[in-house]
């Protein structure tokens, strides 16, 4: 690493892990000034293709959130959850996905998720597999209405009492023809 004050190479004091990244005391060698580095792992470029046609950035965080929800009240400890979220994006990169459908991702978390917790497994089967036990893979289509056609009647027809119904609407009677 370069110093950020004479662009000379430096040495690593003292390494650090912290909660997402590792920081690293250094020193140059030139200067002999010191100074931190943060070192995280960069974000990854994973698309997920979804149902509807869109498409947005792999989230191990919204997985995450998925995945609670499903243990919600289940003998499974967040470190098991976190370890699945990590492993599924792990083995994304280390593929060398850059896309993969949103329905493959379900997939990959149904197996992961029948190793951990069997009613884990069937709360995530209810949202993200149809009847037949596959995964879903298109938008659900909107059923057609079943409605019968409402006949229309002529505005100006008569009411029981002879008036015209248009007029009865408007608060005022029409006048005589």
């Amino acid at each position: 690493m370069l110093c950020p004050y004479c662009s000379s190479d430096s040495r690593v004091l003292d390494s650090r892990g912290a909660a997402d990244a590792v920081r690293r005391r250094r020193e140059c060698l030139s200067c002999g000034r010191r100074f931190t580095t943060y070192e995280r792992l960069a974000p990854s470029e994973i698309r997920v293709l979804k149902r509807d046609g869109t498409a947005e950035s792999f989230s191990r965080e919204k997985l995450g959130r998925v995945l609670e929800r499903l243990a919600r009240d289940r003998p499974v400890s967040p470190r098991a959850l976190d370890e699945l979220a990590r492993g599924l994006e792990a083995e994304l990169v280390d593929a060398g996905v850059h896309a993969i459908t949103s329905a493959h991702i379900a997939d990959r978390v149904l197996k992961r998720l029948a190793e951990l917790d069997t009613l884990m497994v069937e709360r995530f089967a209810v949202n993200y597999t149809t009847d037949d036990g596959s995964i879903r893979t298109a938008a659900p289509q909107p059923s057609p209405q079943l409605a019968l056609p409402i006949p229309e009647e002529p505005v100006d027809a008569p009411d029981a009492d002879g008036e015209p119904r248009a007029a009865r609407r408007r608060g005022r009677k029409q006048p005589a023809a």
